[in-house]
């Protein structure tokens, strides 16, 4: 493959100055036909109208290039041989997203797939490229090595702005996990606006020159809190940083203005980690931050986020099978954790943290206080987390939205075994009627309620807490039900049903969605 001169390739294929490409019968294009799965030609139908088969030819160029940008890149390339008017038209992609696996998720030979790209990389004739991604899902194999290098030369010689390397480690026991580390030249790259890398080795020798970076997406790679830093040293606009399945970072102080989200996901496994081993998060600028999946033993702490206004702990604590009892722990942590986000105005929180508030109002120990305006409740409703919702209930007095869904991340997992099952002890089928505690939220500012996902209101205990917030929300303007297609359908009898809960505020309207 060829990398020098690649905005001037010299086959003739320009832009002529009616927006249309100029054709080379020379050209190599064929040549890519047999990295191609085979597929039969289709003959033109006969009796349709010369107008009708040419509307979509008619076209100009960058609208077709846009039409093609939704293909995959092996059907972009079969258009070649619909017409002379398509021939060379999709070797101007400005997007070129490379796959090692099918549609179907079947893996294709490694050095065929390579081969492949080498091919395509050489016909393209886009002088600048909006996206460049590799995927591997199983078999990134160390030997083509160099050839991969040669990719990432070409997407920088083209003034890339949005990178996508993720790699998979070879089946090969004896290959490393993260075989593949990133060049130095992708360090110093300012076209750069958006960079995703997975299971490779970032360790930039020199200094990070990512002047125009605003998002930056790592996950499955082994960092340090020192390698965080020389980055965001490096890259001055940027906006969103994401880590997920990551390794090595005990402290993150990001005191940039610039750097608006975080999103923290699942830390990578680590035998060597103790109770002790900590996150800390300083970031007095970050607007955005959420902190999701298991982060092991991890003592997470917030020690400045002054400026956040958007925060989600849906994570977990992983717990030893022998002191699935020590909830004291993560009772501690999570109450630190809501301390630093007592100013927050959205706020939303899992399956874990809502069993541990549950363990707190078992012991008869409130919240701390919060002043978030919008609740979300991302959990799986059942009888472990309904004195956690009451907990919530009782600190949040400003609460004016509460929203209670289930993403495909959570679930109904309990973390605390036979310990909060002992300490619920009670009917949940009762549990809403039996409350006597008069919220401050629902007299004076709650307004709306939306119920996504309502499969689970069909069990009584959650349709006792749709009746007991209709009952007691003196200011509810609004309750919203909606449905996950494919999930549950809303039948007549369940509507008459939660239309039939009597309701304290006037104003209340019910709404049903599909």
């Amino acid at each position: 493959m060829s990398t020098e001169n690649d905005n001037d390739s010299g086959d003739g294929h320009d832009l002529d100055h009616h927006g249309r490409i100029s054709r080379d019968s020379t050209s190599p294009v064929n040549e890519l036909s047999s990295h191609l799965e085979s597929y039969p030609k289709r003959r033109r139908r006969r009796g349709r109208s010369e107008s009708t088969v040419d509307r979509i030819s008619k076209l100009s160029d960058h609208s077709l290039l846009h039409i093609l940008s939704f293909l995959q890149i092996e059907d972009a390339i079969k258009t070649q041989l619909l017409s002379k008017r398509w021939q060379y038209l999709w070797t101007y992609l400005p997007s070129l997203v490379f796959r090692s696996y099918r549609s179907d998720f079947v893996e294709r030979d490694v050095f065929k797939f390579a081969d492949f790209v080498d091919g395509t990389l050489t016909l393209c004739k886009c002088s600048m490229l909006k996206k460049f991604a590799v995927n591997f899902r199983s078999s990134y194999d160390p030997r083509i090595e160099t050839k991969v290098n040669l990719w990432t030369r070409f997407a920088v010689a083209k003034g890339t702005e949005v990178l996508h390397l993720n790699f998979n480690a070879s089946e090969d026991p004896m290959v490393a996990y993260c075989p593949y580390e990133l060049p130095r030249r992708l360090y110093t790259s300012s076209s750069f606006r958006e960079l995703h890398f997975s299971l490779c080795r970032v360790t930039p020798k020199g200094v990070v020159g990512w002047n125009s970076l605003k998002k930056l997406s790592i996950g499955y790679v082994v960092l340090s809190d020192e390698l965080i830093q020389k980055i965001l040293r490096g890259s001055p606009v940027l906006e969103i940083l994401e880590l997920y399945y990551f390794q090595g970072v005990s402290r993150l102080h990001l005191g940039y203005a610039s750097l608006k989200k975080l999103i923290l996901r699942e830390y990578w496994d680590d035998i060597n980690i103790s109770d002790d081993s900590k996150l800390e998060i300083s970031a007095p600028y970050l607007q955005s931050m959420e902190m999701l999946g298991c982060l092991e033993r991890k003592n997470c702490r917030l020690l400045d986020v002054s400026s956040l206004v958007d925060a989600t702990l849906s994570f977990d604590l992983r717990h030893e099978e022998d002191v699935l009892e020590d909830y004291e722990r993560d009772q501690n942590i999570l109450r630190g954790l809501l301390e630093s986000l007592a100013h927050v105005k959205n706020i939303t929180l899992g399956t874990w943290a809502l069993q541990v508030l549950s363990i707190m109002e078992a012991k008869f120990l409130p919240s701390p206080l919060l002043k978030c305006v919008c609740l979300t409740l991302d959990a799986g409703i059942s009888k472990t987390i309904l004195p956690g919702i009451q907990n919530l209930l009782g600190s949040s007095p400003n609460l004016e939205t509460l929203v209670i869904t289930l993403s495909s991340s959570n679930g109904y997992h309990e973390h605390f075994g036979e310990t909060l099952t002992k300490l619920c002890n009670f009917d949940e089928k009762l549990y809403w009627k039996s409350q006597k505690r008069a919220f401050g939220c629902l007299m004076l500012h709650l307004k709306k309620v939306k119920f996504a996902g309502v499969r689970w209101l069909y069990h009584d205990m959650n349709f006792d807490f749709v009746q007991f917030l209709l009952e007691n929300a003196r200011m509810l303007q609004k309750m919203v039900f909606d449905a996950v297609r494919d999930n549950v359908k809303m039948n007549t009898e369940f509507v008459q049903k939660i239309l039939s809960f009597p309701r304290s505020s006037p104003n209340a309207m019910v709404m049903f969605y599909e």
